[in-house]
C-alpha cells in the first residue's frame, strides 16, 4: 500500500514525459506547483547526496541559490527534508534510477 507522501506526489504529478535519459520531467496538476528545468537539475543532484557546496561547484552557481532550489523543490513536493523529497522523486518516476 502507497504511504501518504508517495500518494500526494502520484496526485501532484499525474503526467509524465522524458526529457533525457535519467531525468522525467511531469507536469504538476497547478502550473504554479510544476519543478523548473534547474530545480529538476538540483533535484538530481540531491538524490545523488550531494551537498548544496558541491552542487553549487558542479552547475556554476552560488550555494545560496541552490539551497533557494531546494527549498522550494521541497515546498512544491510537500516534503520534510531533502531525503524525503529525493525519495518523493524517485517513487513517483519524477527522477529515474540510473
Amino acid at each position: 500500500m502507497p504511504t501518504s507522501y508517495q500518494q500526494r506526489a502520484a496526485n501532484r504529478f499525474p503526467f509524465a514525459a522524458q526529457t533525457s535519459s535519467t531525468v522525467y520531467y511531469m507536469t504538476a496538476t497547478r502550473e504554479s506547483e510544476a519543478l523548473s528545468d534547474r530545480e529538476i537539475e538540483v533535484l538530481k543532484h540531491v538524490a545523488e547526496g550531494l551537498s548544496n557546496k558541491e552542487i553549487a561547484w558542479t552547475l556554476d552557481i552560488s550555494a545560496h541559490t541552490v539551497a533557494r532550489h531546494v527549498t522550494n523543490i521541497m515546498r512544491k513536493l510537500d516534503a520534510a527534508n531533502r531525503a524525503q523529497a529525493a525519495t518523493m522523486a524517485l517513487r513517483s518516476g519524477l527522477l529515474a534510477y540510473e
